[in-house]
């Protein structure tokens, strides 16, 4: 027999469509679950696309679209870490209203093993749609700091020959720094 989560009048507020109706007022565990993984889910695939664009954005040279870009996956950022909140409050709820008492329940799919049968199958599938998404993200997110750095090692090497170029003392040496060599001139001013 599972356990199964009952509604609770200290629940914490439904984490999914605010206009759904639900018997008692109080939504379930799993209704709330499902909320929060559908809101993550959309949350994680948005900041997908933005690194997407940032990548893409990068490639073209393109620094007001990636100051733009930037300032939707802040937003994103700032709407993932309020849902992480609200996770954290699910957990703790979970744990409250879960009996017996699960070893952990630390992640989400661990409370969704716990729902009723009906919804069990769809949370897992949910969870593990996040699982993998937020994978793809971080291998993205990987790829574009790799071309953040190929794109500023470039950028660093032009400069440096543009230096060497402007340099007719000599000043710089092959590598495009400065040389540990000063060049010393003195003037004469007699009369």
């Amino acid at each position: 027999m599972t356990p199964t989560p009952h509604r609770s009048p200290n629940a914490a507020p439904h984490f999914g469509r605010p206009d759904l109706k639900i018997a008692g007022g109080v939504p379930t565990l799993g209704e709330d679950l499902r909320g929060l993984l559908q809101a993550l889910l959309d949350r994680h695939e948005a900041m997908l696309r933005h690194t997407t664009l940032h990548h893409e954005a990068i490639r073209q040279a393109d620094a007001r679209r990636c100051e733009q870009i930037v300032r939707d996956e802040q937003a994103t950022l700032a709407a993932i870490a309020d849902l992480e909140l609200k996770r954290q409050s699910l957990v703790a709820r979970a744990v409250r209203e879960i009996t017996p008492a699960p070893r952990n329940l630390s992640r989400l799919s661990d409370i969704a093993l716990h729902c009723p049968d009906a919804e069990r199958t769809e949370l897992l599938e949910m969870s593990a749609r996040l699982r993998n998404t937020i994978q793809r993200l971080q291998h993205e997110q990987n790829l574009l700091r790799v071309v953040s750095r190929v794109l500023m090692a470039h950028m660093e090497g032009l400069m440096r020959q543009v230096a060497r170029s402007l340099s007719h003392a000599g000043t710089y040496g092959q590598r495009g720094v400065v040389a540990g060599n000063q060049i010393v001139t003195s003037l004469d001013v007699r009369l």
